[in-house]
């Protein structure tokens, strides 16, 4: 079987920034190791890789630009049996081709006039099936779907955790030599710590990042909120400035901090941050919406508030005694790693693109 993934954001490689980076490296990293697959490669807007092509972990990476976009990805979808769609900007072309192409839906808002959306794109494009990362998400499909008078089905497969990179780190390797010296620093100086892995817009919440930081520190508690904030974000001092963080070093921040804030305005269909962090072993605050929802049926180590500073603040006390009770948050991982166990996941996609394949055949026949 030969996979391939498509997606028009420069984000990919190096940078792996996001949710979505992160889903479709990982995935084609653990595809290219399975018996049934015999190549795996990964199209996408790299533009900051100076190589237009190259191998990494057996996957390989070719970089697109404005020129050559639509004319390599007709030519991949002669080449592969499944093309993995994860672009956003880009409206997918009528391709009549040797491919099954399944569109991945990572998000389920509505199309501004500056800002691209899965959802609208699923309803437009050439795919032979939608695939979403939660119930939830579905749900927003097959709503929109019967609008658009469309018959193509969603499947549903939920995102894995990868264990290789987030697993929790135990506080005795606080000083170890991988540990970011920014983090060591405020482990030494704050009582607690909230991990906020998001910049401080306004759809990730973050107003309520500068309330929370400005009534902390006029209730004269010394915890810190840390985070992408960007050095012109204008944030309180007790807000510390992480820069981006690497893949490999997010395990290190979800550990040492105390929680997780995930203040997402919008509804996301499926939320990587929550299901990392509690991995880490390290509870989440989060606004009552979208699949987080769903999440914290799953787990009591998501802890769900309102969009209000006492809420917050309320939610966020409970989540620090959390935290402390060690056994009960090992219970919580567990049942985390079993819901999204990186090696039951990925045979389910495996199952899918085989069952998509013999549809293939049988319709053919």
């Amino acid at each position: 079987m030969k996979i391939s993934f498509f997606d028009d954001e420069p984000e990919i490689y190096p940078l792996q920034y996001g949710g979505k980076a992160r889903t479709i490296i990982n995935l084609a990293n653990e595809f290219i190791k399975h018996p049934d697959v015999e190549e795996v490669k990964i199209l996408s807007r790299s533009i900051f890789s100076e190589k237009k092509e190259f191998v990494k972990n057996g996957v390989k990476y070719i970089s697109l630009d404005d020129t050559n976009t639509m004319e390599l990805i007709a030519k991949e979808c002669q080449n592969v049996d499944i093309m993995n769609i994860h672009c956003c900007s880009f409206t997918f072309p009528f391709i009549k081709c040797k491919a099954k192409k399944l569109y991945f839906l990572h998000d389920v808002l509505i199309a501004t006039a500056d800002k691209g959306s899965h959802l609208d794109k699923s309803l437009g494009g050439d795919f032979d099936y939608v695939v979403a990362p939660s119930e939830f998400a579905k749900s927003k499909y097959d709503e929109k779907k019967k609008l658009f008078n469309r018959d193509v089905e969603c499947l549903v497969i939920p995102r894995h955790i990868d264990q290789s990179l987030f697993d929790k780190v135990s506080s005795s390797d606080a000083l170890n030599d991988e540990v970011p010296l920014l983090l060591k620093d405020v482990i030494k100086k704050y009582d607690e710590i909230i991990f906020f892995p998001n910049r401080p817009v306004e759809e990730k919440g973050g107003k309520y990042i500068s309330l929370f930081a400005e009534e902390m520190k006029r209730e004269k508690r010394n915890i810190c909120i840390i985070g992408p904030f960007g050095e012109e974000s204008n944030m309180p001092d007790n807000c510390i400035n992480t820069g981006w963080i690497e893949s490999d070093k997010l395990k290190y921040f979800y550990s040492f901090s105390d929680v997780t804030f995930n203040f997402s305005t919008l509804p996301e269909s499926f939320s990587q941050v929550c299901i990392e962090s509690v991995y880490c072993g390290t509870p989440v605050v989060a606004f009552d919406s979208g699949n987080i929802t769903n999440l914290s049926k799953m787990t009591k180590a998501i802890l769900l508030c309102q969009k209000n500073l006492k809420s917050i603040i309320a939610t966020t006390n409970k989540a620090l005694l959390l935290k402390k009770n060690e056994k009960k948050m090992e219970e919580e991982r567990t049942k985390i790693l079993n819901i999204f166990n990186k090696k039951k996941i990925i045979n389910e996609y495996i199952d899918m693109y085989k069952k998509v394949l013999e549809e293939s055949k049988n319709d053919k026949k």
